[in-house]
């Protein structure tokens, strides 16, 4: 018996090719693509090392599924990982299977942001630690900026400087001697 879509739930997937020498199944429908990680694994190491290059800037159009996807293999939950902190997709993988579903346009940003020859980094746990990361210093900048307002391109400008500055300790405690003895 076929393996139906898990995005669509009532189409069958079709054995198909990600690139010349890495197969699949897809989904004619959604065009999403389940991707055995054994295949993938298989296909990266006769890939030459100088491929790892992004594909660069074209916009590509990318789906991503909401939704808990069921492996169409098991018909267990597959678990969604996080690409990188500059993207809201989710990779979506069956720790059962070892096979990985990808909405439409998912294996062009994978491209796109040089993860293609790395793709099962992706699935680790400091991998996921660092987008998290990554993602907290961005809102805590955004609040500062929306905070100090006017004022935060030029708290950017002394940031920069005391971080190259050999004196930066003495200039912040004389900054807060200075602080302390303001009237409040």
């Amino acid at each position: 018996m076929a393996s139906l879509c898990p995005f669509c739930k009532d189409r069958p997937l079709n054995p198909t090719r990600i690139e010349q020498d890495l197969p699949a199944l897809g989904c004619d429908h959604c065009n999403g693509t389940l991707l055995s990680l054994v295949s993938y694994r298989h296909w990266r190491e006769r890939q030459p090392a100088h491929e790892e290059a992004a594909a660069g800037d074209a916009p590509v159009e990318v789906r991503d599924t909401p939704l808990a996807l069921q492996c169409p293999k098991c018909e267990h939950f597959m678990t969604k990982f996080r690409l990188s902190a500059d993207t809201r997709n989710h990779i979506d993988l069956c720790v059962r299977c070892d096979d990985v579903w990808l909405d439409h346009g998912e294996w062009h940003l994978i491209d796109r942001l040089a993860l293609a020859g790395s793709l099962t980094r992706v699935f680790t746990q400091p991998w996921q630690t660092q987008v998290r990361h990554v993602e907290a210093e961005r809102r805590a900048e955004e609040r500062w900026a929306e905070r100090l307002g006017a004022d935060y391109d030029r708290a950017r400008e002394l940031q920069a400087w005391l971080r190259d500055n050999p004196n930066a300790r003495d200039v912040l405690t004389y900054l807060q001697q200075v602080f302390d003895d303001l009237p409040h």
